[in-house]
């Protein structure tokens, strides 16, 4: 499949014990990555977002539920063509688990 024939990718990476809990690392991959041709760029920030979880002003989040997180973001990278890797995925339990089912899907792995 060449770059122009890119439908969706799945944005994946560290988020807990970072500030803001990685946030603006995701937007600015998703920005990135709308410049290149995809079409449907996911990332676990919105996702966050759109169920109202985010940091609050000290750069915590009360009461997130972490097995229904990485539920919806597995579920995510399933539904995708590619997967993105930022910086530091590797220190990541849940970037890990992604960049796993990536490989048995044989899905494109780009790494920032």
């Amino acid at each position: 499949m060449g770059a122009l024939d890119k439908q969706s990718i799945y944005i994946a990476g560290p988020m807990t014990g970072y500030e803001n809990y990685n946030f603006a690392a995701f937007d600015r991959a998703k920005q990135h990555l709308q410049m290149c041709v995809y079409e449907r760029v996911i990332s676990p920030a919105d996702m966050d977002r759109e169920l109202g979880i985010e940091p609050d002003a000290n750069g915590d989040i009360e009461n997130f539920d972490y097995r229904a997180a990485l539920k919806r973001c597995c579920i995510a990278v399933c539904e995708c063509d590619a997967i993105y890797m930022l910086t530091g995925w590797e220190n990541s339990k849940g970037a890990r688990a992604e960049h796993a089912i990536a490989v048995a899907l044989e899905m494109e792995i780009i790494y920032e």
